[in-house]
Parts: C-alpha cells; structure tokens; sequence
C-alpha cells in the first residue's frame, strides 16, 4: 500500500466514525421525553424524609430498580389521559402501577404514578425497603432527567434517585 492509499483509508475510516456519532447524537436529542424515561432505572438513593435510610448497598443488594421501558407504547384511556404501565422491583415482590406523563413540550415534568400494587410474596429480607417505596411512590410527582440519572421528587421534598441500568 502506498502512503496516499493509508492516508484515505484513515481519512474514510474517520469520516465513517464521525458520521455515525453524529447521527446517534441527533436521534437522542430528538427522543421525547417519554422516549428518554422508557428504561430499566436502578435505585441508587432513597430519601422519605423520616430520618430511615438505606445504603446503595442494600439497593445494590436488593436489585432494587423501576421499570419504565413500557412508556414507549403509552396509549389513551377513555378520558383522553395518556398512560402506560411499569413496574418495581425492590428485593421480594413485583410492585406494579399506571404512569403517566406530560409528554408536551414547555409543560413541566410532571409524573403521576397511580394504581400501586404488589404480589404478595413473603420474604425475609427487603421488605422494609418495598413497603416504603411502595407507600410513597404516588407521592413522586415530578422528575427530572439528567443524562443518564432521573430524580422523581413529591412535594414535601421526597427524593429518589436512579441512574439508567443500560449506562456503564
């Protein structure tokens, strides 16, 4: 090969790469914001205000983690309200509800959470962990995205904190 064919064969293989990126830049910016809360999320912190906390170990341990992925197929109920379903895992029991967003431009972040349930296992551990989250997730009222960490936050200054399970 002569010096000129390595030069282009670099030159295309670069070309190719920052062709590709950008495209993949420009399709994240493009996803709605359903789009971009449609993901496996791993509980990394847990703050009810009531002095009782746990450690990311203990989530880490638990397998702690909110399912979202089903808010790319949201639909409208008879009242026009657009929802999806999700569900929880804190350790024991799969915890399920109805989420639904405001997906409109400018409108705020708005997240309601409602119709929580759970299967009835008995475990030994984790339990404190999921009766708590569960008690308080239709208090999450807001969220907040940033790259790859949501924040869901209630009114009272409730906080839990995730970081998306297909980030490295």
């Amino acid at each position: 090969m002569t010096t000129k064919s390595i030069f282009l064969s670099v030159l295309l293989i670069f070309s190719t790469t920052i062709l590709f990126s950008s495209c993949k830049s420009n399709k994240m910016a493009n996803l709605t914001e359903n789009e971009k809360l449609a993901r496996v999320w791993m509980l990394t912190d847990l703050n009810l205000n009531d002095g009782n906390n746990f450690s990311k170990e203990d989530f880490v341990k638990a397998g702690a983690k909110l399912d979202l992925t089903k808010l790319k197929e949201i639909t409208t109920d008879l009242e026009g309200k657009r929802i999806a379903q999700g569900s929880a895992f804190m350790g024991c029991n799969t915890i399920f509800f109805t989420i639904s967003t405001n997906d409109k431009a400018n409108s705020g972040n708005t997240i309601n959470f409602s119709q929580v349930g759970m299967t009835r296992k008995a475990c030994q551990e984790n339990m404190e962990l999921e009766t708590r989250f569960s008690k308080n997730l239709s208090d999450m009222i807001e969220y907040q995205l940033d790259g790859h960490f949501l924040t869901l936050s209630s009114v009272d200054g409730k906080r839990m904190k995730f970081v998306a399970q297909d980030w490295d």
